[in-house]
């Protein structure tokens, strides 16, 4: 695997999307295959063990040298997952750069081995296009830190709109 992604990248290619199984064993520095990696992208389910695994994971992928490391916050049933995601990754120092929400028609295609048609999952599809805006964004270098710096803006907007609620109670 760390040979064609080597291969991958001598070809120039622009974007190479590799899908890891679940596991640490890519980040070892003794020639882990993520050696060449620019980003690391880590999809969390709505659980604190998730979480706490991608927190750790930091560490390595800093070792090995990967610039940019995030968390991506998956299966979310909204809204009580997001805030889930949103507390406990900034109590573990994990960067998140987006939430995929929950959504059914994702489940049946992969139940029903068929691909999701164009109108199924919207909110998951935008949610992806969010998170590779903030990529790209991140990988451009608007700015030291200008993706984070715009999803914590982000955040302070929801944070402060739920605020609002609750005084109006």
């Amino acid at each position: 695997m760390r040979s064609l992604l080597g291969a991958a990248i001598e070809e120039e290619a622009d974007v190479t999307l590799v899908d890891m199984e679940a596991g640490l064993e890519h980040l070892s520095r003794s020639g882990g295959t993520l050696a060449y990696a620019d980003v690391l992208l880590m999809v969390m389910e709505p659980s604190r063990k998730s979480i706490l695994t991608a927190g750790r994971t930091i560490a390595l992928a800093r070792e090995l040298g990967i610039p940019l490391v995030y968390g991506v916050g998956n299966k979310a049933v909204l809204p009580d997952d997001e805030e889930f995601f949103r507390s406990v990754c900034a109590e573990y120092a994990v960067p998140l750069a987006g939430i995929i929400p929950h959504d059914p028609d994702v489940v049946e295609s992969d139940r029903s081995g068929r691909v999701l048609g164009p109108d199924d999952a919207v909110a998951v599809r935008r949610a992806v296009e969010d998170i590779v805006d903030f990529i790209d964004k991140a990988m451009a270098g608007e700015g030291e830190g200008q993706a984070e710096r715009e999803a914590l803006l982000r955040e302070r907007e929801r944070v402060d709109q739920r605020l609002a609620e609750l005084q109006a109670e």
